[in-house]
């Protein structure tokens, strides 16, 4: 009896250890077997976000042999969704979206949404950004800016015209609001005399329209060394309260100035498996060449020195595919480390503190 209950046992110890072995192998080749496709969210046909999506699949299919795609979308959900179900593995947002998906705000201040915890893959381009009035207005200041007619698009724009009236020490009791219907709606409002000022961005084909224009184009000054314009600024929209140089687009009187601006990103989730983003971030970094020149000068600016910039106005934690690379280029150092950790505590406090509106 003693000796059957013995070789019940040994049978029910060769059993377990065999499951172990097994499970361990059938986890070892899971990990080790890169994904069938690929696929990046981005933003709608013809826009800069789908060319760049694009040229990035081109360059991860030719460096892997993966197969890559994009997937456009209309709305910061659209974007997002497939990357919180899985569908993507990564997705072409700016630091606006981030700002708002990351936050839970806007769009994504719904009960089913909330903070999300996202994670930085890629960094590039740059989108400037300005208050601008026409150029023969008498507007040249931002006190002469009171009283006057500002356009209020709905959205991220409610966020970014306040933010840059804060920057010029103003609010929105100091000026007359004229709700506009959208972005290229606000421009036009000023374009046909119906407000004094607008949210623009300088690279877009509208803003070369109005440039040329009899009535000229300008915009209001901004002025790096202005620390306490900037804070007031990112109390209300941190993604966009950092000062960059703008030498190329539609710039208007006096060419060449300070703006504002927020970069383009190439953002996942937390979840999304680290060898996969890795292996993008490899794919990226060693198929430069495959679409640096796709886009000029936008394409030419993703770089990883530029995703490691900490003065870029992206507060969401480095996803550790990225951090596995860096770490093997000898490109992780302390300060980013210590980076890491604030922004993995504030997105605790963030996801914790969180209430649907």
């Amino acid at each position: 009896m003693v000796k059957k209950r013995r070789v019940m046992i040994f049978a029910v110890i060769a059993i377990i250890a065999m499951a172990l072995v097994t499970s361990t192998s059938f986890a070892s080749s899971e990990k080790s077997n890169p994904p069938k496709f690929i696929t990046i969210s981005s933003y709608p046909i013809g826009s800069l976000g789908t060319i760049l999506a694009t040229a990035f699949s081109n360059a991860i299919e030719k460096k892997t042999g993966i197969r890559t795609r994009p997937t456009p979308a209309d709305t910061d959900v659209g974007r997002i969704l497939p990357m919180k179900t899985g569908e993507a593995q990564v997705g072409i947002i700016t630091a606006a979206t981030v700002h708002f998906a990351s936050e839970g705000k806007g769009e994504f201040s719904a009960k089913d949404w909330g903070p999300q915890r996202l994670r930085l893959v890629f960094s590039g381009n740059v989108l400037q950004h300005g208050l601008a009035v026409r150029g023969n207005s008498p507007i040249k200041t931002w006190a002469d800016l009171k009283g006057k007619k500002v356009a209020f698009p709905p959205g991220l724009f409610a966020l970014t015209v306040p933010a840059f009236l804060a920057y010029g020490g103003l609010t929105e009791k100091d000026v007359v609001v004229m709700r506009a219907p959208g972005y290229i709606g606000g421009i036009k409002m000023v374009m046909q005399n119906k407000a004094d000022a607008c949210h623009a961005v300088p690279v877009t084909g509208l803003m070369k329209e109005w440039e040329a224009a009899p009535y000229k184009l300008r915009y209001l000054p901004m002025d790096p060394k202005e620390k306490t314009a900037w804070d007031r600024m990112r109390e209300i929209a941190p993604f966009m309260a950092s000062p960059i140089w703008a030498d190329y687009g539609a710039l208007g009187e006096g060419g060449a100035k300070w703006l504002a601006y927020y970069p383009y990103t190439l953002t996942s989730y937390e979840n999304t498996s680290e060898d996969v983003i890795y292996t993008i971030v490899k794919a990226l970094v060693d198929g430069r060449d495959l679409y640096k020149d796709v886009k000029k000068p936008s394409s030419g600016q993703w770089t990883l020195k530029d995703t490691l910039d900490m003065g870029k106005p992206v507060y969401i934690p480095f996803h550790a595919g990225l951090i596995k690379y860096a770490k093997e280029q000898g490109k992780w150092t302390t300060e980013l480390e210590a980076w890491q950790a604030n922004a993995l505590k504030a997105e605790e406090e963030r996801v914790k503190g969180w209430k649907a509106e």
